[in-house]
């Protein structure tokens, strides 16, 4: 779904913010397999998967571990980097060909200083990835390795065509051995 159209299917979009964000933003499209930003990047945008497939991960020990997955219609970007101005500790992959938005962060700060749907904007994206994460932390810590695989597959029925297996095991937190053992359960 176009930018536009997602934000009118919520707020109350009138010319003037549609020129706005038409004046502001970029759209690209990036192949399977790009990186759309890496860890430590300090981030100026508001990144919005039009299509496609991302997953979002960081770097531990020299080990790239996949923290999140988000398919179309999601705002993505390192919070503590375009609200606090510090490397993001995340990375973004394009796991098949996407069609990614681009906002600068800058200028809908200005605007949200005369704007109420712009603040109302910026604060679904907040509680959007708030909740999301919460939700993770909430399956890491009450559910099994196997509840956790059956709930990926139900909120994203489109993983196993989009993501390797290697991806979902350091999502799941397990080796691809124990997801072997997992999906051969199923």
């Amino acid at each position: 779904m176009l930018l536009l159209d997602y934000l009118k299917s919520f707020f109350p979009i009138d010319e003037e913010l549609e020129m706005f964000f038409g004046s502001i933003s970029e759209t690209k499209e990036y192949r399977k397999g790009a990186f759309i930003f890496v860890p430590d990047t300090y981030l100026k945008h508001i990144y919005f998967v039009e299509s496609g497939f991302t997953r979002v991960f960081y770097n531990k020990d020299g080990k790239d571990i996949t923290h999140y997955f988000y398919g179309e219609n999601n705002f993505i970007t390192g919070i503590e980097s375009v609200f606090y101005e510090k490397p993001s500790l995340f990375g973004l992959q394009a796991l098949a060909h996407s069609r990614v938005t681009l906002l600068p962060f800058s200028p809908i700060r200005e605007m949200s200083e005369k704007s109420i749907t712009i603040n109302h904007i910026i604060k679904k994206m907040l509680l959007d990835n708030l909740i999301a994460f919460s939700k993770r932390f909430y399956n890491n810590q009450f559910k099994s390795a196997q509840e956790r695989y059956e709930a990926l597959l139900e909120e994203n029925p489109t993983i196993l065509q989009n993501a390797s297996l290697g991806h979902i095991a350091s999502y799941l937190g397990v080796s691809q051995q124990t997801l072997s053992v997992i999906r051969g359960n199923l």
